[in-house]
């Protein structure tokens, strides 16, 4: 169970009964000063080593069996309480450049999905802690919070800039706590087996889109299109180096107005475009008309944002957009976050309000059935949730998920595409 301090909404009293919780407390665009309320003592006794192989023979026999997402898992005991400290750049100065304003907006939106999950959360059978730590974006200031009183904690989600994710990965290999990253991928180049990159990387999402293609349209020839945009830089070069590591064939096209498709398309084809340009779209899209039959077209789920295109002329060629954002096309667990959402606060979520509601569900989901232990159970096991799937793969470095929403635009409607 789990609560969080609302100044615009009065509190269940009743609910004091099972948990305090460090209150932040959020007014318009500003965070107020932090003030910390009573806490539970946690012992941190099962986390010592919850990544050796000997926690898997621990106190076999006084496993028991739990139901997890519709399965069944024997576990060992674990404690049912928790602590969760989130330390984001939510700038609570008074004073603040503007990049800083922008950036505790979105901190903003992320906190607000926080507060979402917590009717969720508070059905779970544990008691949850969750501390809030402003780390201004300031490599000083999250040294003094991890100096502070985070060994004590069970999990830690963020920093976001990339060198304080840094130093609390170092932090975290050394008190081994394990560090969820909402949305800096951190690849370093010694093992952390504490670090779990929520955020699918790059090649992740490579790594899904090349599975999709092998089990749907291997027969098929993989071209992509380079544009030499952001998009191509970062996905586009992820998925040749992945083709390249996985000797798959595929031929690359560098963009251009003159493209004489007739020399490329031999036969079904995947055309893979890596633009995020409405101009460049237009171009691809209208040239390859010749060729609909043959082709399906593949692109980046930003696409989506030009509403004055013909999605007549997509749907010919039979368009796939890649996403991480799979509340695109509304689920179950989607529609429940959005329906509480707009209780709240009477407007529709934003991705970082959506990143906000998973992450911390899932931290606590997975605390509340495993423990510690958590690891040993969730690698490799897809766990489903509103707007992002989470499989943590383990990697050289460290802990990825292994994720990609892939949907078809049928009658101007996506539609979820079967990757296995």
């Amino acid at each position: 169970m789990i609560l969080v301090q609302n100044p615009l909404q009065l509190l269940s009293g009743s609910r004091f009964t099972r948990l305090f919780i460090l209150s932040f407390l959020i007014s318009y665009n500003s965070y107020a000063n932090l003030t910390k309320s009573k806490c539970f003592s946690l012992d941190k006794g099962l986390s010592s080593n919850i990544l050796t192989k000997e926690n898997k023979t621990e106190n076999q026999d006084s496993l028991y069996e739990i139901t997890f997402r519709g399965k069944k898992f024997l576990v060992p005991p674990h404690k049912k309480s928790f602590k969760i400290a989130v330390l984001l750049p939510f700038h609570s100065d008074a004073v603040n450049s503007p990049i800083d304003k922008k950036r505790a907006n979105v901190m903003l939106e992320y906190y607000q999905g926080i507060k979402t999950a917590i009717k969720q959360i508070d059905s779970l059978d544990s008691k949850f802690i969750i501390s809030f730590h402003d780390t201004d974006n300031d490599t000083n200031q999250l040294k003094k919070i991890l100096s502070s009183e985070m060994k004590s904690v069970d999990i830690i989600i963020g920093p976001t800039n990339r060198n304080q994710v840094q130093i609390a990965s170092s932090y975290c290999k050394s008190h081994k706590i394990p560090l969820l990253l909402p949305i800096t991928n951190w690849i370093d180049s010694d093992f952390n087996p504490y670090v779990f990159n929520l955020n699918p990387s790059e090649v992740k999402k490579a790594e899904v889109f090349l599975t999709y293609y092998k089990n749907h349209h291997k027969d098929k020839k993989l071209v992509i299109i380079r544009d030499n945009g952001y998009y191509d830089r970062t996905f586009g070069n992820a998925l040749i180096n992945t083709c390249k590591q996985q000797q798959t064939s595929v031929k690359i096209v560098p963009y251009s107005t003159k493209i004489d498709w007739s020399s490329i398309i031999d036969g079904n084809s995947i055309v893979i475009h890596t633009t995020q340009d409405k101009i460049k779209l237009n171009y691809t899209v209208t040239s390859l008309q010749v060729h609909h039959k043959n082709v399906i077209l593949v692109g980046s789920d930003k696409l989506l944002e030009f509403n004055d295109i013909d999605y007549n002329q997509w749907e010919k060629l039979n368009i796939l957009f890649l996403s991480e954002h799979k509340s695109q096309v509304p689920n179950m667990r989607s529609n429940q976050m959005k329906v509480a959402y707009r209780l709240d606060y009477r407007d529709d979520p934003s991705w970082f309000s959506y990143m906000g509601y998973d992450h911390v569900l899932f931290a606590c989901e997975v605390l509340d059935a495993f423990g510690t232990y958590f690891p040993l159970f969730i690698e490799g096991k897809e766990i489903t949730y509103a707007n992002m799937d989470f499989s943590m793969n383990r990697t050289e470095s460290n802990f990825q998920n292994k994720y990609l929403g892939i949907f078809r635009l049928v009658d101007g409607q996506l539609m979820v595409e079967n990757i296995k």
